[in-house]
């Protein structure tokens, strides 16, 4: 069968009505990572002709009429990632590439896409219903902290004025909405489908019962900073599709409702999700590459959602915590497929998800999972029902190397090393069969107090890993290196355990290519408390790094072994009275010399004048939505 592209122009529909046609911040890709692909050719097998409008003008009206009037809805998604994410760096830096962009160019996609985009959708058929998800809206479905403009912000469903939110992996809710619409139901008849949100109006009547929760409002979130932490605590308390609750949230006059969450897919679904026909590359309108495309190029995903639950991570609190994995026998089928692929060169280059060495595992009493509200099933200790059986990962990555045409099978995905070491061969045989010359894990910190803020386990855990890891190199007579990725300026971490981290890596000679530097990212618990100072969940008071000084000093420290950073490192260690770590003894961790500071500050003031400059342009292009006083109104909101 000749697979072909969704559509992008009304050439290529034939004139033809579509039933949907979804708009995304992201150049068009036909590959299953791509969200707004995987939900295009989930409806198109199930009956639904869809279309694509990527990337479009959102000056002006006319992009958003190049596919025609859909018949039963528009589809709206910032991207594969939060819009400000993507556009600025942890020091709110503009950042010089878009990853998704042709070319890797920016400025193709307007700030907070998914509300100009909603707007323009809107105005471009008025009445057509508009329906927004991806992971931008799903982490704005609430009140939350915007990094940004350093405020809280109201739920994006009002910002946007949209009909319908889907939240988390919407293939599910979207297929329902699709059949309830085309059967001649309203969007207002869709409210009750799970892994939905919605906003209500003044004179309309909120659901109530036992099953209906109400979370502070807008206003006491906006004054009371336990109440902004209560509702973080809220969404993931009430996460779990089998028993989590209705919430309902003021703003103001109107009122948001969020349904409990979408049952995950399960390994059936997941198999016919992953083996549409997709064609796995950009679209031929690209004159250029996609870089996203070129960094996933040969790779399988066979997993998604995550059980660590690690409370920064925005990627686990979208997929959710329970794991759903692609069965043994669809990933094989997809593997034997590669070698027809235009450019691939006989290397799987990762057969994983967002936690690789996860694949299978899954809480193993059914009816514990039903009533579970654990945000992570390995923090602070495994849960006792959670599988950990490395096996079915093991024989999937056995058979796969064997395959005709499969040189390599490499593990470039994330792989927890705490669950890694239960194993007697698997550690063994990630050394000898599907490391490419060196592993990338994530133990994040090493101090104690940072680990549980994190909840990432023990440093020990790492440690014992790496040991295991590199015995089994020795063994096998290889020289692979292992990368840690370590995190500077989250909340929990202050000079103390900053400065234990860098005594950490000189005893064991780690020197990390990067070190990431904590974002405050939308409804994540460690946003919360980075905002509020207080652990959502304990309430006690927690250290955060604010300010581009503290933060600077903590990444410079993480690179104590270049000399290049050597007085920043001085500077840091001054003003945190460790100068003992200056010197040329056994314990000092630079050498004595000039010290000043690493970091050029980046008022928050220009970022805000550069948002309400990019707000402004959006609420000209469009007036006929929303006034310009409104829109600055909006914008400017301490």
């Amino acid at each position: 069968m000749t697979k072909v592209f969704l559509p992008m122009t009304a050439q290529e529909t034939g004139g033809e009505q579509l039933d949907v046609v979804l708009v995304t911040g992201d150049a068009y890709v036909d590959h299953p990572a791509w969200g707004v692909s995987a939900l295009g050719r989930w409806l198109q097998a199930h009956g639904f002709t869809v279309g694509i409008i990527a990337q479009p003008d959102w000056t002006d009206v006319e992009s958003f009429r190049v596919l025609g009037k859909p018949k039963l809805f528009f589809g709206v998604t910032a991207g594969n990632m939060d819009t400000m994410v993507n556009k600025f760096t942890a020091s709110r830096r503009l950042r010089g590439t878009d990853a998704y962009s042709p070319g890797g160019q920016v400025g193709l996609r307007p700030d907070r896409a998914t509300i100009p985009y909603t707007g323009r959708a809107r105005q471009a058929f008025p009445g057509t219903p508009v329906i927004i998800g991806g992971i931008e809206a799903s982490l704005r479905r609430l009140v939350h902290f915007d990094f940004w403009q350093d405020r809280v912000r109201g739920s994006i469903l009002l910002d946007a004025k949209a009909d319908l939110l889907l939240f988390g992996m919407a293939e599910t809710s979207i297929l329902e909405v699709a059949q309830r619409l085309r059967a001649g139901k309203s969007i207002k008849e869709c409210r009750d489908i799970a892994g939905t949100a919605y906003a209500l109006g003044a004179k309309d009547q909120p659901p109530t019962g036992p099953n209906v929760i109400e979370a502070p409002s807008l206003e006491e979130c906006r004054t009371d900073k336990a109440a902004f932490n209560r509702v973080t605590q809220l969404m993931y308390r009430e996460a779990n599709p089998h028993c989590g609750r209705v919430m309902v949230q003021r703003h103001g006059t109107r009122l948001i409702v969020q349904n409990p969450p979408a049952v995950p897919l399960e390994s059936s679904e997941m198999d016919q999700l992953h083996e549409l026909p997709y064609t796995y590359r950009s679209h031929p309108c690209y004159r250029k590459p996609i870089p996203a495309l070129n960094s996933i190029a040969g790779s399988v995903t066979i997993t998604r959602g995550c059980s660590g639950g690690c409370s920064f991570c925005a990627l686990t609190a979208h997929q959710g915590k329970d794991v759903t994995s692609r069965s043994h026998e669809s990933v094989i089928r997809e593997i034997k497929t590669l070698p027809k692929r235009p450019g691939f060169n006989g290397i799987v280059s990762d057969l994983g998800g967002p936690t690789a060495n996860m694949y299978h595992m899954k809480c193993e009493d059914e009816a514990a999972n039903k009533v579970c509200r654990r945000v992570s099933c390995l923090h602070p200790v495994r849960c006792k029902h959670y599988g950990t059986d490395h096996k079915p990962y093991l024989n999937l990555l056995r058979e796969a190397r064997e395959l005709p045409g499969i040189r390599k099978v490499y593990i470039n995905s994330g792989i927890r090393y705490d669950l890694a070491y239960l194993d007697d061969e698997f550690v063994e045989e990630l050394a000898m069969y599907h490391t490419p010359g060196q592993l990338s894990v994530a133990p994040e910190h090493a101090a104690e107090n940072a680990l549980k803020q994190m909840k990432k386990p023990a440093i020990n855990y790492f440690t014992e890993f790496m040991e295991r890891f590199q015995k089994a190199n020795r063994d096998q007579g290889k020289q692979q290196f292992l990368v840690p990725y370590f995190q500077c300026a989250h909340p929990g971490v202050g000079p103390e355990e900053t400065i234990e981290l860098a005594i950490y890596m000189k005893k064991y000679k780690l020197r990390p290519r990067q070190v990431q530097m904590f974002m405050p990212t939308p409804s994540t618990i460690s946003t919360a408390t980075w905002y509020t100072g207080v652990d959502p969940y304990t309430k006690e008071p927690v250290y955060v790094a604010k300010g581009g000084r503290e933060r600077s000093r903590q990444r410079a420290l993480l690179f104590y072994w270049k000399k290049e950073e050597w007085p920043h490192v001085r500077e840091a260690l001054n003003a945190w009275r460790r100068s003992d770590l200056i010197g040329r003894h056994k314990a000092a961790l630079v050498p004595p010399g000039p010290a000043y500071g690493a970091w050029s500050e980046r008022s928050k003031e220009s970022v805000l004048r550069y948002d309400t400059h990019m707000g402004m342009k959006v609420a000209r292009a469009s007036k006929r939505e929303e006034s310009e006083e409104n829109w600055e109104a909006i914008v400017s909101q301490p």
